[in-house]
């Protein structure tokens, strides 16, 4: 029986540049993400060039609306920084005025208010008194007297009297009924709004203050509610 043997045969590679008897070659492949990557990152910054490119053109080509666009932005921007300002030095200073109408009863029970009365008054009887007196002395006229121990007298209807009135008087049982409007003057700098406009005033400063050498700030501030 023949025994059969396969032999093997290499085929050497040969380093063109190692055989020039220089360094051998090293490339490094790149996955195809890694290329789709570089690739689109280089479009986008080609499409990104042309758009500067045309909108300097357009910009250089419209110079004079562009100027006039910033400065009316700059107008615009100067005047709406100053009348913010104003508005809050204004409220800073500000001031409520208003009226409010007041109804409402005002009881006087347990205040323990009297009114006290000391005086002599003349009365005239309304209707017949009776009276009785004891150890009565009584002026008859023409010298002629009368005492008795009691008298039974009646006062006809019409008699004026001289009364001496000495009391004092409760209160508690009036009500007063209260309507009247009460004006009304508060200035906001004494309440507790006044520390959070100071607050306020000194951030707005802070903003405008920078900003106001580099911008045509109006003399008088404006006044958008007119």
């Amino acid at each position: 029986m023949a025994e059969q043997t396969n032999d093997i045969v290499a085929t050497p590679v040969i380093d063109l540049a190692r055989s020039a008897g220089g360094s051998p070659r090293r490339y490094a492949r790149l996955p195809p993400l890694y290329k789709a990557m570089i690739w689109t990152s280089f479009l986008i910054n080609v499409v990104l060039l042309i758009i500067l490119g045309v909108l300097g053109g357009v910009m250089l080509t419209n110079r004079g609306q562009v100027i006039g666009i910033a400065g009316n932005t700059q107008i615009f921007a100067a005047n709406n920084l100053a009348e913010l300002q104003d508005v809050v030095v204004k409220l800073e200073g500000a001031t409520i005025r208003t009226t409010i109408p007041l109804s409402q009863p005002l009881s006087l029970a347990g205040k323990g208010i009297f009114v006290p009365i000391d005086k002599v008054t003349e009365v005239t009887l309304t209707r017949p008194v009776p009276l009785v007196l004891s150890g009565a002395d009584i002026d008859l006229g023409n010298g002629n007297r009368l005492r008795a121990d009691n008298i039974n007298l009646t006062l006809p209807e019409g008699t004026p009297l001289q009364i001496a009135l000495k009391m004092n008087i409760s209160l508690d049982s009036v009500v007063i009924p209260v309507q009247l409007d009460v004006p009304v003057n508060i200035p906001l700098a004494e309440t507790e709004l006044g520390p959070q406009f100071r607050r306020l005033g000194a951030i707005v400063d802070r903003l405008v203050n920078p900003l106001a050498p580099l911008l045509p700030m109006p003399k008088t501030p404006p006044d958008s509610s007119k």
